[in-house]
């Protein structure tokens, strides 16, 4: 425990170590962070019976740019572990995982499940609930705090 009651430092720190212990456990899958959250995501919404799309990748699933997003697509599509293709319409690419980009989701969701045991594991049931509520209703509102403050105009010099 540390003295330190500053909570945007305790979850920032908790989101670090998080984001190292899984990066450097899976990346012997040849695969980046962004990469699993995407293959992640994906095998979420297939077993959901929900088509995918670049476009709900960026907004749910990276809050990127277009081009990053691309990206982190074209290097999945190498591996042979997504394929993209045309939906109904021709503009709109549906994101498909392949059989083995399926069984890299299923590993990687094995990893990612033993650590969310570790995370838990000191908490009762209470605490992860209460925890679980917290961060969602703090996510919200810096959302919507994020969202009043786009609209606001910068001063001349403001960076």
């Amino acid at each position: 425990m540390s003295d330190n009651n500053d909570l945007g430092f305790a979850i920032g720190r908790t989101a670090r170590i998080l984001y190292r212990l899984l990066d450097d456990n899976l990346r012997s899958l040849g695969l980046g962070f962004a990469q699993i959250k995407v293959l992640g995501f994906l095998s979420y919404k297939e077993q959901a019976g929900e088509e995918v799309t670049q476009k709900l990748l960026k907004t749910e699933c990276l809050s990127t740019r277009s081009s990053s997003v691309t990206g982190v697509l074209q290097g999945l599509e190498r591996q042979g572990y997504i394929v993209r293709e045309a939906g109904e319409d021709a503009r709109v690419k549906r994101v498909v995982l392949t059989p083995r980009g399926a069984e890299v989701a299923k590993e990687c969701l094995s990893y990612v499940q033993k650590t969310e045991e570790v995370m838990r594991r000191r908490l009762t049931k209470e605490e992860q609930e209460t925890t679980l509520r917290c961060l969602f209703v703090m996510a919200d509102e810096l959302e919507a705090f994020s969202l009043e403050h786009a609209r606001l105009p910068r001063k001349q010099g403001d960076n």
